[in-house]
């Protein structure tokens, strides 16, 4: 169980779930499509002040290499985060999809 909690927590720090995490650290394995690079793309990116999807922080080629089943899983963990950190300013949109994906707005002040 302290291993279970560590394992939690250091994932945590690197903003990636669990198995991102163990493929990170036994096999080097990096990817673009974790939360933490999401966030990064979001906060320095063109979203502040606009609805935005998570396919719209990829280009169409990234996300073109991102199967259905883990695209879904990136958008419930960053669901899931930016609904922990609302400090963020990123706040889901409820009642209203684009193309049935969920919409967010990044309303960070400078």
């Amino acid at each position: 169980e302290e291993y279970s909690h560590r394992l939690e927590e250091d994932a945590a720090k690197k903003r990636m779930n669990i198995q991102e995490y163990i493929r990170f650290k036994l096999f080097g394995e990096t990817t673009i499509f974790t939360v933490g690079e999401l966030l990064k793309r979001v906060q320095t990116g063109e979203f502040k002040n606009r609805e935005f999807t998570v396919p719209d922080a990829y280009s169409t080629e990234e996300w073109s290499r991102i199967d259905r089943g883990n695209a879904g899983v990136l958008g419930k963990n960053f669901y899931t985060y930016i609904s922990d950190h609302p400090e963020l300013g990123i706040r889901f949109v409820p009642n209203r999809t684009i193309k049935r994906r969920a919409v967010y707005t990044y309303l960070k002040e400078d």
